[in-house]
C-alpha cells in the first residue's frame, strides 16, 4: 500500500486517500486477491449480472412489487373496515348521551 501511495507522490500527483489505496489494493476484479475470499463474500456479485441473472432480478422486483401493493390494499380494506366500524360505534355512544341526557332533564 505505501508502494502505491509512493507511486503516486513520485508522479507529482497529490498523495492518494487511504480509501483510495485500498479501493486499488482490494479490487473485485483482481484475481489474486484472496480479501473477499475471506471474508466470505462473492467477488462475482460485483460484476454486471448476465442477462438470465437481470431477468430473475426484474422477475423477483416484480414480484415484490406486486407483493407489496397487495399488502398495500388489505391495510387500506382493514382501514376502511375499522373506520365504518368506528363510526356505526360514536353513533351507538351518541344515542346512548342522549337518552341518559333525556332520562336526567325528565326526573324532578
Amino acid at each position: 500500500m505505501e508502494t502505491i501511495r509512493a507511486e503516486a507522490v513520485a508522479d507529482g500527483q497529490a498523495p492518494l486517500s487511504s480509501a483510495e489505496v485500498v479501493s486499488k489494493v482490494i479490487s473485485p476484479d483482481s484475481s489474486n486477491s484472496t480479501f473477499f475470499k475471506n471474508a466470505g463474500l462473492s467477488t462475482q456479485s460485483f460484476k454486471t449480472p448476465s442477462a438470465v441473472e437481470q431477468a430473475l432480478l426484474e422477475e423477483l422486483a416484480a414480484k415484490r412489487s406486486e407483493a407489496a401493493e397487495a399488502a398495500l390494499l388489505k391495510t387500506q380494506q382493514l382501514y376502511d373496515e375499522m373506520k365504518k366500524r368506528q363510526e356505526e360505534n360514536n353513533l351507538i355512544l351518541q344515542r346512548i348521551l342522549q337518552a341518559n341526557a333525556a332520562g336526567i332533564s325528565s326526573q324532578p
